[in-house]
């Protein structure tokens, strides 16, 4: 009887030792998972960068159509004062249209607009 519990003591021990070098795949399939998710939520990262990019070249590209319009606005306001001025020389409207490269009805409706503040 003692002998079989011996043999029995020392089968477990055995058994224990190889439980411990056994490799242990739950482990790994943690390792796996883990791995997963942080290859997941970086390209998440990515993805997210790349659309904040992408809406703000958007926005920007609207941007510049507004900018354009103030621009064109100033440019107008600065021919149209170009072109007051001359009126105001006494200069005629077909030297004027000459001058600013664009056609006497352009220049007449600017200055028929504009007669208010020439007289």
């Amino acid at each position: 009887m003692t002998v079989m519990i011996i043999i029995l003591f020392i089968i477990s021990i055995v058994l224990l030792g190889i439980s411990f070098l056994q490799r242990d795949n739950v482990k790994e399939l943690e390792q796996e998972l883990d791995h997963l998710q942080l290859s997941a939520m970086q390209e998440i990262y990515k993805l997210k960068k790349k659309m904040r990019i992408v809406e703000e070249e958007l926005l920007q590209n609207d941007a510049p159509l507004k900018v354009e319009t103030k621009e064109e606005d100033q440019d107008n306001q600065l021919n149209k004062s170009r072109i007051l001025a001359k009126y105001r020389q006494g200069m005629s409207l077909e030297a004027i249209a000459l001058s600013e490269g664009t056609s006497v009805d352009n220049i007449r409706s600017i200055v028929e607009k504009n007669e208010r503040v020439l007289t």
